[in-house]
């Protein structure tokens, strides 16, 4: 139900150590360092009724080498110590700046590659904005387009309010808000977060709370809900092919979800078996490829994903920052030009304070080779053979 998620694999192998199956936790195992991630076995002692053996010590060995940093990540600039909870940002063009959104206090700030900020908008009475949740700068219609919604972690957090959340459109230029597109009232708490335009002018907007997608189209001033996704759990990135025909659609514990716009069809993203797609938070489209930030595995890491003509499937996987220094749940980007701008850590509600300042950190998006998995099946099965063997004689 769950095939992403690395703790329920790290589990799985200790029960099936515990029972002293082998077999099966070394399958799992094998599985687990095909994808990529990064445990070590030895240290728990649940898992002593499987270890000393050529096939532990290997796979065991090899994941915790996945553990060791790979590709390329550098500190473009650091945000200043009172921006808490930045959780949306984009490029605004007009402005030759990233603009920056937080939870904590709801605001919108531009910031320079120097680090230096500038605040645009902030939550209050008038407004009506909540915490920050998404951006979309609209440079060829004069639009600044905020998605935010009433959480507990927004100071202006009040009971009253819970459960509700809006697409906010605020002139690019001047700033002045233009109109607000709340969510229907349904009885259900909503929480809009990432959002997509297609060449049109229409949004698409997915429901973190929810399986369900957002659009408000170009020529309407309301919000409708368009999709409901039943699998999915927690959905977070979204991104769009160039030409707006398909949808990608992250979840964090589901994988990615390609929808076709037109007829609503929607199919898994086809992957290798060796592509672990849990934990995703930022997921952008770019030259027919699918670039990710996942902080819900070991190791986190960012992976650019080539795909085939049709975009449905993955032909190619290339490492971009794998376990990289000041990566503390990396979460979401802005693509601008050959290059990737991510939050490197982020502030986690309930972690100790003073939360730490939060760096953007860049990586290239050729700063990757093609990953080539060892194969670890045919020593596998030259290591039954092997105990088989023995076991005759």
């Amino acid at each position: 139900l769950r095939p992403y998620n690395s703790d329920y694999m790290y589990q799985l192998v200790i029960a099936h150590a515990l029972l002293n199956n082998k077999t099966a936790a070394y399958d799992i195992m094998l599985k687990m360092q095909q994808q990529g991630l990064s445990y070590d076995f030895t240290k728990t002692e649940d898992t002593t009724n499987i270890r000393g053996t050529q096939v532990f010590d290997y796979l065991n060995d090899l994941m915790v080498l996945a553990g060791d940093p790979v590709g390329v990540s550098e500190v473009a600039f650091a945000l200043p110590d009172n921006v808490i909870m930045p959780e949306a940002i984009a490029w605004d063009e007009s402005r030759e700046k990233f603009l920056v959104g937080t939870q904590s206090d709801g605001r919108i700030l531009a910031v320079g590659m120097d680090g230096e900020v500038t605040e645009l908008i902030k939550a209050d009475n008038e407004n009506g904005l909540w915490a920050v949740m998404g951006l979309l700068v609209d440079d060829a219609n004069n639009r600044l387009w905020v998605t935010s919604a009433a959480i507990p972690a927004f100071s202006g957090y009040g009971p009253a309010d819970k459960g509700r959340s809006a697409l906010f459109e605020f002139n690019l230029k001047s700033l002045e808000l233009l109109d607000r597109h709340p969510v229907p009232v349904d009885g259900q708490a909503h929480i809009l977060g990432n959002m997509v335009q297609t060449p049109a002018g229409d949004i698409f907007i997915v429901d973190r709370n929810l399986p369900l997608v957002y659009r408000k189209l170009a020529s309407e001033n309301k919000l409708k809900a368009v999709m409901g996704l039943r699998k999915m759990v927690s959905m977070r990135g979204i991104a769009m092919n160039d030409d707006g025909s398909l949808l990608y659609i992250a979840d964090r514990e589901m994988g990615i979800a390609v929808i076709e716009v037109k007829s609503g069809r929607t199919i898994p993203l086809g992957a290798q078996q060796t592509l672990n797609l849990g934990g995703i938070d930022g997921l952008y489209f770019k030259d027919n490829s699918l670039v990710m930030v996942q902080n819900g595995i070991k190791p986190q890491r960012v992976m650019l994903l080539q795909l085939d003509p049709g975009g449905t499937k993955v032909t190619g996987i290339v490492p971009m920052a794998v376990a990289r220094p000041g990566f503390n749940y990396p979460s979401f980007g802005a693509l601008l030009g050959e290059d990737l701008y991510f939050f490197g850590n982020s502030h986690l509600a309930g972690s100790p304070k003073p939360y730490p300042p939060v760096n953007v950190l860049r990586s290239p998006l050729n700063s990757g080779q093609e990953l080539v998995q060892p194969d670890m099946r045919r020593f596998l099965e030259k290591q039954a053979q092997s105990q088989k063997q023995k076991e005759q004689e």
